[in-house]
This record gives C-alpha cells, structure tokens and sequence, in this order.
C-alpha cells in the first residue's frame, strides 16, 4: 500500500486520571477536543491607518448619537482628512465577573462585538494623604461591587509596589486587592527632613527654587527658636542651604514614581484593546524631570493609552504637605500650608493636567466626591464613535497634531485623541492564540510550565504502530484562580504529528476546564495532572510537537520528542 493512502488515525484521551481517582466529582472538570490544524498562510497588507474613538457632548455633557461620517472634519496638522473608516458604538450595562479564569491575552466573549478595554488603576501610595487614600480606596470599592462592563479588565498597581494585581475581571480578587492597599509614604517626605529646619518635600522645593519666601520665612523662625542668638543674616543662609539640599536628597523620590508609572504603561502597552492608565494622586513635583515625564508621555501616546486623573484630596488637596497632613506642625507652618494651597496646587498637579491633556484624558481635582469622580474616569460612553483617516503622505517619524469637529450645526464638544506618531505599523499584540500557533510549528522549547512528556510506540495491526504521547503537569507548580470558592484553571493542549524533518502530518487539539474543591486540587497537587493522547502510523520515524498552555498566567510549554519505528 502506498505511504500516501495509508489512513492516520488520532486519539485524543485527555483524562486527568489523577482527578478520577481522588474525585468522584466528574463536573469539576470539562474536556473538548477536535482536530487541530495549523493557520494557512495569509498575504497582509499594511494600510496607514489611523483610528479615533471619539465622543460627542452636547452642552449639558451629555453623550449624543446618531451622527454619521459625512458630519465630522478630522484635521491632520491642519490638513482635512477623508474618513475611511466609520462606526458607531454602543455601551453594554455593567456585568458580574465571569467565573472561569481570566488572562489578558484571552478577553471575555460577552459578545463578539465587545471590545476589550484594559483599564490600570494607579494609586500613588507614596504622596496620598490618609483620609484621601482611604476615600478613594472605598471609591473604588463601591465601584467595582457594582460590576463591570463586557469586555473590561482591571489592573491594580502602586507608586510603591508594595500592592499588584495583573488584568482580571475577578471583583472578589479586585476587592482583596484594593482591601491591601496602604500607604507607603517615604520616611523622609511623610515627617520632613532634616532635624531643625524640619522641611517637607514641597517646602524645600519652593525654598531650593526661590519661588515662595514665606516658606523658607517659616524655616528662618524654626532655625531661630532652635538655635537662639544665631544671627538672622546667617539663619537666612541656613534656611536656603537647608533647602536646597532637602530638595537634593527628596526628589528622587517622585522621579522613581515617574518610573513606576512608565513600566505600568509599557505593560499596558501590551494589551489589546482599548488602553486606559488611570492615575489616583494628590499629585508631586516633577521639576527638573523632563525625561521622565517626556518618557511616560511618549509611550502613552504611541500606544494609544489615555491617561485619566483623579485628585483624590479633594478640596482639601497637597496630600502629604495638605494642612491635614501638616497638623503636627501648629502655628505658621500649619497656616503657611493652608494659605498656600492654590500655588502647590499648581505646582504638584503640574504633571497631571499635561499628562491628561496631551493623551486626550480628563483630570478631576478640587472635587470632593471621588464616588463620582472615579465612576466619571472609567466609565463607557454609552455611545461613541471610531473614525479612521488613512493619510495620503509616507510616515515622516513625527508627531501629527489632530482635531476633530462635528460639522452638523450645532453646539457639541467632541474627546478625541489629540494627536498620534506617524510611524510605520507596528505589530499588534501577540494573542494566546497565536502564539500557540507559532510555537506548534517552531522548533522552539519552552518551559514556563512545569510539564514532561514521554512518547512511546506500541505494534498495533497491518504493520501499523500507535504512538503513544503521555503528559504529566505539575500541580503543585500551577496557578490556579480563585473563582467562588473552587480553584479554576483553563489548560489547552496542542500535539502535532511532524515526519522526521518536522514537517506537519497530523494534529490534535484539546482544553480542558478544571473548577476543582479543595480536597481535589490537594489530590491533584499530590498525584499530578495527567493526560493522554496516541497516533496510529505506519513505519518510520516521526516528532511529537507538544504544546501546553494554562490560562491564569498565560504560561506556555513546547517540548519537542524524536521517535524512530524501525
């Protein structure tokens, strides 16, 4: 017979045979397997396009619909543009989590057009004053009970670090999170520096910068009544002196934040989707730290990730150097604090207002109802717009300056991204899905998850052999979501039968879904996950290509195994 009519048979028994034994719970896991084939070879074609979510307001600020693309101009450094592309979208009403894990390379099917929207919540752990911190924690808090829109994940992250939470749908896991969060403020900046002055951040700055004399007034009188008979000349000195090197030795502190903020956005950057970098600050003084800023700004804007701001002091505002804060200090120092609190406004809420204004964000300060604020800053329009324009000119590497208006007479304001960087296209984000694919036919090992596999063969009938591919993973290694009191798991499997040379021959494909107790998942852990599959071949020698992948942490394993049948 013919090598080519020979008939290929595949099994596929993925069967936890661990999970049989220890439970006599079938429902805690479910199998679906079917062929697996690799993708066909597609021809793409680069289109330099740019694409717009925008939104219009009428004069009461609410959402409007029903415009077309015929009623919008886009601008393009001054220059109309033809829109080429067009939709109009509508919100879906908040949802509860869903209960099967979630990653961020896999974003909820609620509905096939839903659009994942990746949202990191940053709080400034570092600069918050007490009851700031805490108001906005219980924010969001009411927030997140509320449930949240198909299609969203949220992400969790500090100035500090002391507190992370990866994009997740989960609201329990998101509870526990913001549960965890304290303040971490520096020693330094939480109780001033320096013995006598005693000097907090923003007062050193503004005396090290000559920018408010009664600042450096009050360190004067501190150094007086410290040291008695010391010349007011030489107290001035000291006064400036003591600034200047305060400022030295505290600024480090807000640049490290800038660079908690720039590692959370090029994070963010890798999500598909919609990109929304929510910041959660009194805000910090970022002079001299052009850099930085310009850095974060950069990403930002090159990614499409809007920066939304809140200022959660309120009215009261200035977080650590706010009145409140400063209420050790009694006397001048309390009142200079209080006094003072437009101009530090200015100052340490600098970065803010350009940050939100230069990505097309919004900043919400001098507001005392951060419940509405915070709701304000993550919620979905319930009707917006996508408008794509495909300028006629070569990428130039510069930035471009837009401008969106609605031509339809009218009074409407309209949030559009501001602007974008004309380079050439970039490679959107690698799915779960594809790299799956390209890691089936690659030769590249990988071993993110603890997993063997042993192939044998056994001599079937009609000179024909079954190879036989048996898996075993590593429980106790894997990351299990808690989901509703059971631990939950998605574990997809790829094996590929390749001929000696590793060309594609025939494949398999099964996922299993595993929401276990715990009695079950300490059996699993104990005896391992384990899992079978075999081919019915003729003679000759052959590679099992097997590819694994659990969903909480969207790890991978690749492991490649020769086989010659004599």
């Amino acid at each position: 017979m013919a090598f080519n009519a020979l008939a290929f048979i595949a099994v596929v028994l993925l069967l936890p045979s661990a999970l049989a034994q220890s439970s006599g719970q079938p429902q805690e896991v479910r199998i679906h397997s079917g062929p697996y084939r690799p993708p066909s070879t597609t021809i793409s074609v680069q289109a330099n396009l740019v694409e717009l979510a925008a939104t219009v307001r009428d004069r009461k600020g609410t959402p409007v619909g029903g415009f077309h693309a015929a009623d919008f101009q886009v601008l393009d450094n001054g220059k109309p543009q033809a829109i080429t592309h067009f939709s109009e979208q509508r919100a879906e009403p908040p949802t509860s989590a869903p209960s099967t894990p979630a990653s961020a390379d896999s974003p909820p099917s609620t509905s096939p057009t839903v659009q994942p929207r990746f949202l990191a919540l940053f709080f400034d752990d570092t600069h918050s004053g007490m009851a700031g911190f805490e108001r906005s924690k219980r924010a969001a808090e009411k927030l997140f009970a509320g449930g949240l829109h198909p299609g969203d994940r949220i992400g969790i992250f500090t100035s500090s670090g002391a507190v992370t939470l990866d994009f997740t749908a989960d609201t329990k896991a998101l509870a526990a999170t913001l549960a965890a969060l304290k303040r971490h403020p520096e020693p330094t900046a939480a109780r001033g520096w320096g013995p006598c002055p005693t000097l907090s951040t923003y007062q050193a700055f503004v005396i090290a910068r000559h920018i408010d004399e009664r600042a450096k007034q009050i360190a004067v009188e501190e150094i007086l009544a410290c040291e008695p008979g010391t010349p007011y000349w030489v107290a001035v000195q000291e006064a400036q002196s003591a600034g200047e090197s305060a400022w030295d030795l505290l600024r480090h502190e807000p640049s490290r934040v800038l660079d908690a903020l720039t590692q959370v956005a090029r994070h963010l950057a890798a999500q598909p989707g919609t990109r929304v970098l929510l910041m959660v600050s009194p805000g910090f003084v970022t002079d001299g730290m052009d850099r930085e800023t310009a850095t974060l700004v950069d990403t930002c804007l090159r990614h499409r990730i809007v920066i939304n701001a809140l200022d959660n002091e309120g009215l009261l505002s200035g977080g650590a150097d706010s009145p409140e804060s400063l209420g050790q200090f009694q006397g001048p120092r309390a009142d200079w604090a209080e006094r003072s609190l437009g101009q530090r406004n200015l100052i340490v809420q600098g970065f803010m207002v350009d940050a939100t204004e230069s990505t097309g964000g919004e900043f919400i300060h001098n507001n005392n109802d951060l419940n509405r604020g915070l709701e304000a800053l993550t919620a979905v329009p319930p009707v917006s717009y996508m408008l794509g324009i495909s300028p006629a000119e070569q990428p130039d590497g510069k930035y471009h300056k837009l401008k969106v208006t609605v031509t339809k007479p009218g009074n409407y304001d309209v949030s559009a991204r501001p602007g974008y960087f004309s380079t050439p296209g970039e490679k959107p984000p690698e799915t779960a899905r594809q790299r799956i694919d390209r890691l089936a036919l690659s030769t590249e090992s990988l071993a993110e998850i603890p997993a063997t596999v042993k192939v044998q063969s056994v001599e079937d009938k009609d000179d024909r052999y079954r190879i036989q591919v048996d898996i075993a993973i590593d429980a106790k290694s894997l990351a299990f979501a808690d989901q509703n009191g059971v631990a939950a798991q998605q574990l997809t499997f790829v094996t590929i039968l390749e001929d000696a040379k590793g060309n594609y021959m025939e494949g398999k494909e099964a996922v299993m879904d595993m929401n276990l107790s715990s009695k079950t998942r300490a059996d699993l852990e104990a005896t391992g996950i384990k899992a079978a599959t075999s081919f019915l071949v003729p003679r000759g020698s052959y590679q099992i290509r097997e590819i694994i992948r659990e969903a909480v942490q969207n790890h991978l394993a690749a492991i490649t195994t020769s086989l010659p049948i004599p």
